[in-house]
Protein backbone atom coordinates (compact mmCIF):
# COMPACT_ATOMS: atom_id res chain seq x y z
CA UNK A 1 0.00 0.00 0.00
CA UNK A 2 1.60 3.22 -0.99
CA UNK A 3 1.25 6.48 0.77
CA UNK A 4 -0.93 9.42 -0.59
CA UNK A 5 2.02 12.50 -2.26
CA UNK A 6 0.90 14.57 0.43
CA UNK A 7 2.76 13.03 3.35
CA UNK A 8 5.71 11.65 1.47
CA UNK A 9 7.95 14.36 1.38
CA UNK A 10 7.07 15.49 5.42
CA UNK A 11 7.79 11.86 6.32
CA UNK A 12 10.67 11.67 3.82
CA UNK A 13 12.07 15.15 5.68
CA UNK A 14 11.33 13.59 9.54
CA UNK A 15 13.47 10.67 8.42
CA UNK A 16 16.65 12.18 7.21
CA UNK A 17 15.99 14.64 9.86
CA UNK A 18 15.90 12.09 12.81
CA UNK A 19 18.59 10.35 10.55
CA UNK A 20 21.28 13.37 10.32
CA UNK A 21 20.41 14.58 14.00
CA UNK A 22 22.84 11.67 15.35
CA UNK A 23 26.06 12.55 12.96
CA UNK A 24 26.28 15.54 14.92
CA UNK A 25 25.97 14.64 18.28
CA UNK A 26 29.73 14.70 20.33
CA UNK A 27 29.29 14.46 23.50
CA UNK A 28 31.96 12.05 24.75
CA UNK A 29 30.65 9.25 26.01
CA UNK A 30 32.43 7.74 29.90
CA UNK A 31 31.80 4.36 30.78
CA UNK A 32 34.16 4.97 34.27
CA UNK A 33 33.31 0.58 34.99
CA UNK A 34 35.75 0.16 32.31
CA UNK A 35 37.98 3.12 32.26
CA UNK A 36 39.32 2.16 35.05
CA UNK A 37 41.19 -0.17 33.93
CA UNK A 38 43.35 2.66 32.22
CA UNK A 39 44.64 3.98 35.92
CA UNK A 40 47.67 1.77 37.24
CA UNK A 41 49.76 3.62 40.21
CA UNK A 42 52.20 5.39 39.27
CA UNK A 43 50.81 7.30 36.15
CA UNK A 44 50.81 10.89 36.39
CA UNK A 45 48.37 13.21 36.80
CA UNK A 46 48.73 14.51 33.46
CA UNK A 47 48.30 10.59 32.11
CA UNK A 48 45.20 10.15 34.46
CA UNK A 49 44.01 13.41 32.25
CA UNK A 50 44.58 11.92 29.02
CA UNK A 51 42.56 8.53 29.99
CA UNK A 52 39.86 10.10 32.06
CA UNK A 53 39.64 13.81 30.93
CA UNK A 54 39.79 16.15 33.55
CA UNK A 55 38.15 15.59 37.22
CA UNK A 56 34.43 16.18 38.18
CA UNK A 57 35.97 17.36 41.79
CA UNK A 58 39.21 17.78 43.31
CA UNK A 59 39.58 17.52 47.03
CA UNK A 60 42.51 17.60 49.75
CA UNK A 61 43.55 14.52 52.18
CA UNK A 62 46.27 13.80 54.23
CA UNK A 63 48.07 12.07 51.28
CA UNK A 64 47.58 14.27 48.55
CA UNK A 65 44.94 15.92 46.06
CA UNK A 66 42.28 13.04 45.51
CA UNK A 67 40.75 13.49 42.11
CA UNK A 68 36.92 12.00 41.95
CA UNK A 69 35.05 10.89 38.81
CA UNK A 70 31.65 9.76 38.33
CA UNK A 71 28.34 9.13 36.51
CA UNK A 72 24.73 9.09 37.28
CA UNK A 73 22.62 6.17 35.70
CA UNK A 74 18.81 7.20 35.66
CA UNK A 75 16.10 4.77 35.25
CA UNK A 76 13.68 5.02 32.26
CA UNK A 77 11.30 6.35 34.76
CA UNK A 78 13.65 8.26 36.43
CA UNK A 79 13.99 10.32 33.13
CA UNK A 80 10.10 11.05 32.87
CA UNK A 81 9.06 14.87 32.43
CA UNK A 82 7.66 16.38 35.81
CA UNK A 83 7.30 12.93 37.67
CA UNK A 84 10.64 11.48 37.22
CA UNK A 85 12.24 12.80 40.21
CA UNK A 86 9.33 10.66 42.08
CA UNK A 87 9.65 8.05 40.55
CA UNK A 88 12.61 5.53 39.42
CA UNK A 89 15.79 5.38 40.69
CA UNK A 90 19.48 6.42 40.35
CA UNK A 91 23.06 4.66 40.69
CA UNK A 92 25.92 6.15 40.73
CA UNK A 93 29.63 5.38 39.49
CA UNK A 94 32.47 6.92 41.36
CA UNK A 95 36.19 6.20 40.59
CA UNK A 96 38.37 8.21 43.41
CA UNK A 97 41.92 8.50 42.75
CA UNK A 98 44.52 9.61 45.24
CA UNK A 99 47.96 11.35 44.45
CA UNK A 100 50.88 11.17 46.45
CA UNK A 101 52.70 14.12 44.70
CA UNK A 102 52.33 13.58 41.05
CA UNK A 103 51.97 10.61 41.15
CA UNK A 104 48.90 8.20 41.13
CA UNK A 105 49.18 6.13 44.68
CA UNK A 106 45.57 4.54 44.80
CA UNK A 107 42.17 4.18 41.94
CA UNK A 108 39.08 2.76 43.69
CA UNK A 109 36.35 2.14 41.81
CA UNK A 110 32.57 2.21 43.53
CA UNK A 111 29.00 2.06 42.28
CA UNK A 112 26.15 3.27 44.67
CA UNK A 113 22.37 3.17 45.12
CA UNK A 114 20.68 6.32 45.89
CA UNK A 115 20.98 5.76 49.87
CA UNK A 116 24.66 4.11 49.79
CA UNK A 117 25.87 7.26 47.90
CA UNK A 118 24.07 9.69 50.59
CA UNK A 119 25.70 7.80 53.46
CA UNK A 120 29.16 8.02 51.58
CA UNK A 121 29.30 11.29 52.42
CA UNK A 122 30.51 12.14 48.66
CA UNK A 123 28.67 14.93 47.26
CA UNK A 124 28.20 15.70 43.46
CA UNK A 125 26.92 19.23 42.71
CA UNK A 126 26.13 18.85 39.33
CA UNK A 127 25.98 15.16 38.47
CA UNK A 128 26.33 13.62 34.69
CA UNK A 129 23.48 11.84 33.54
CA UNK A 130 23.92 9.19 30.52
Amino acid sequence: MHSPPRLRFPLALFLAGFILSGCFYNEPVRHLASDICLISPNLTAQEVVTALGPPDAKQQSELGEVWLYYEVKKSTLRKTPFLGPRLGSENYNVVTITFAGDRVHTCVYRAFDEEEMKASGISISEPRAD
